[in-house]
């Protein structure tokens, strides 16, 4: 078995962490949205703030094997750039969007018992975790694609742009979705 091969499995590992870690947050985010009482809220809470540590440490995996397959075999290849690029946006999203907003969600319910309050239920229905989510996910299959396919620079610019306004596509309606969820008392 060669050093390659290895890179290759461990990159597909990477690949995985990375969508279960999506499908968790997905999960949080679902049962946050539902759950009557602070104490439920809080479990779900810790869930989606553990997450960092499947999602960051699969996130750098793909990226060192990547780079690994890349000044080996690959080299410089559009489909990888566009590849590279995408990985660093959902990044830059999970850290930017939903890791702040998903760390004063702990906050909040760690210190509330009972039915959850209006500010913690306002909270819990912030529609920018819904759209991160849905373009994190979006831009995670477009990766995907661009590395199964290979196509040349234009097409795998094509492709991520393509999944990136699908996941804006998916994501806004949850937005005005989610503003009504916040108006229930």
């Amino acid at each position: 078995m060669s050093v390659y091969a290895i890179a290759v499995f461990l990159h597909i590992v990477g690949a995985l962490g990375l969508f279960a870690a999506l499908g968790l947050e997905w999960a949080s985010l679902y049962n946050l949205r539902r759950v009557p009482t602070a104490g439920q809220a809080r479990e779900w809470a810790k869930l989606l703030s553990a997450l960092r540590f499947v999602g960051g440490p699969s996130a750098l995996t793909i990226l060192a094997t990547g780079i690994y397959m890349t000044t080996t075999r690959w080299g410089g290849q559009g489909w990888i750039g566009a590849g590279l690029g995408g990985l660093v946006l959902i990044a830059v999203l999970g850290g930017a969007l939903s890791g702040r907003r998903s760390a004063a969600i702990a906050r909040t319910v760690a210190g509330e018992t009972g039915a959850i309050s209006g500010p913690l239920r306002q909270q819990l229905h912030d529609p920018v975790l819904v759209l991160s989510a849905w373009l994190r996910t979006a831009l995670g299959l477009g990766v995907v694609y661009v590395m199964a396919i290979k196509p040349g620079a234009a097409g795998a610019l094509t492709a991520m742009g393509v999944a990136l306004v699908l996941g804006l596509a998916a994501g806004f309606p949850g937005w005005s979705r989610g503003r009504r969820a916040v108006a229930v008392p």
